[in-house]
């Protein structure tokens, strides 16, 4: 799915949403520069456990440092780590500095478990439509019924970590 494939998607579902263009971004860090803070900023990873046959893409707040060893203990996975860039884009059809959880709506085997942060659920998050060119602005409780009627599992969990390794030190 294109990101114009995805505003006719939204349009025809009548999800509401905005959308700001911007210069590309690859970072968290570089978004914070240039997209204004009209939802909860989120951030994107896509995880793969130890054999490679689970694949979750977690959406959490930018500010949650996200403990892979908890996580996937919460998940009833196995380990977890990144997966390739490769991997990504076989699943997603998506490439680094652009992924989002609207990336689900391209996984036609239904194979990657979309996990949000629990802080979430019923706010409005940011998202990029599937380029890191923009930023869409979407209420979380308007596009869960559109994962869901995809067939993607979706879960919620606490992720409620907020400092790094370091800072726990």
């Amino acid at each position: 799915m294109t990101e114009h494939e995805l505003y006719a998607l939204l349009d025809e579902r009548g999800i509401p949403y905005e959308v700001f263009h911007h210069q590309a971004v690859m970072t968290v860090e570089e978004a914070d520069k240039v997209v204004p803070r009209m939802a909860v900023p989120t951030k994107n990873l896509f995880l793969r456990d130890d054999k490679k046959r689970d694949f979750y893409l977690v959406t959490a707040r930018t500010d949650t440092f996200v403990d892979l060893k908890r996580l996937h203990k919460q998940l009833g996975s196995r380990r977890l780590s990144f997966a390739s860039p490769e991997l990504l884009q076989e699943k997603l059809g998506l490439v680094q500095g652009s992924v989002t959880a609207l990336g689900v709506l391209n996984d036609d085997s239904r194979s990657v478990t979309l996990v949000f942060d629990e802080t979430l659920a019923h706010r409005r998050f940011d998202a990029h439509p599937m380029v890191n060119t923009a930023t869409m602005f979407l209420w979380m409780d308007d596009v869960l019924p559109l994962f869901e009627e995809h067939g993607t599992r979706v879960v919620f969990c606490d992720l409620s970590c907020k400092t790094g390794p370091a800072a726990e030190a």
